[in-house]
């Protein structure tokens, strides 16, 4: 984490929570995961013992040993997990689009907010405790009212009801599942309820460039952003580096396929040392 000079004033976004407790280097975020993962094991395998010794099953304990995931198999369950996200708040989207109960241009914002507090969460928790199914619907209905975009939870819970009838099963989505939840997510969470995105900085930084570039050209140009960033929330970024950081990241690789050199707007308009990472 970088650290401010003595003396200096604090940036913003280093006045956050975000900041201060977020932000982790690649090397401690392995660290970090392994560790966790290695508790969760430990966990099942304990609880697997004192089963098989009451039962005398002791062949269940190499079975369940050898279908155990690794740190990197349960990172790939939640990824999958993450992008179930997407999926949910779309159909929300679509099923409330003639209402205000979700605004069009919150989308990304709950979006991006439900997938950083599931990162976060299996970031001191794991999927052997806590079924990643439950934890992402309680993450986004979370998301839902830290960006403004309350709902009621029967509102929440429809269409994914109505999405299992459609497909024959019973009915597995119940509000409580996601109610019973959201107070052990908020505490993995630190209370710690906003998250600031790139999405706001890639806007600002389209406003800004517009004096300096042709608007449709530019206007391009960020809409490619905006698939950057989305990209991005499927990454460690937001772990990493600022908002403003990914945000510029994704502006500079949308302007390259544009046609924009927007390090003249970068020189122009910023301090070089400034930019400096």
């Amino acid at each position: 984490m970088v650290s401010a000079e003595p003396g200096s004033k604090l940036q913003l976004f280093e006045q956050t929570s975000q900041y201060r407790h977020w932000r982790f280097t690649p090397e401690t975020l392995e660290t970090l995961r392994a560790a966790n993962n290695k508790q969760g094991v430990d966990r099942v395998l304990h609880a697997l013992r004192e089963e098989a010794h009451m039962d005398d099953q002791s062949s269940r304990i190499s079975e369940a040993t050898t279908n155990l995931l690794s740190p990197f198999e349960e990172l790939q369950l939640i990824n999958h997990y993450l992008q179930m996200i997407v999926r949910t708040i779309t159909a929300l989207a679509r099923k409330y689009r003639e209402t205000n109960m979700l605004r069009p241009e919150s989308i990304n914002n709950i979006k991006a907010t439900a997938i950083n507090y599931m990162k976060r969460f299996y970031l001191h928790n794991v999927v052997f405790d806590y079924p990643p199914k439950n934890t992402m619907l309680t993450c986004l209905y979370l998301a839902t009212k830290a960006e403004n975009s309350f709902m009621k939870i029967e509102d929440f819970i429809r269409p994914l009801q109505d999405a299992e009838g459609r497909k024959g099963g019973k009915v597995q989505t119940k509000s409580d599942d996601i109610l019973d939840l959201e107070f052990v997510v908020i505490q993995s969470l630190q209370f710690e309820l906003a998250v600031h995105h790139p999405y706001r900085a890639a806007y600002g930084f389209f406003l800004d460039m517009q004096p300096y570039y042709d608007v449709a050209v530019l206007k391009t140009a960020y809409d490619r952003t905006v698939h950057f960033n989305d990209i991005s929330l499927f990454t460690d970024l937001v772990f990493l580096y600022q908002p403003s950081q990914i945000a510029l990241g994704a502006f500079k690789l949308a302007a390259k396929e544009v046609d924009i050199d927007i390090d003249v707007y970068l020189a122009q308009r910023f301090d070089a040392r400034a930019l400096e990472v």
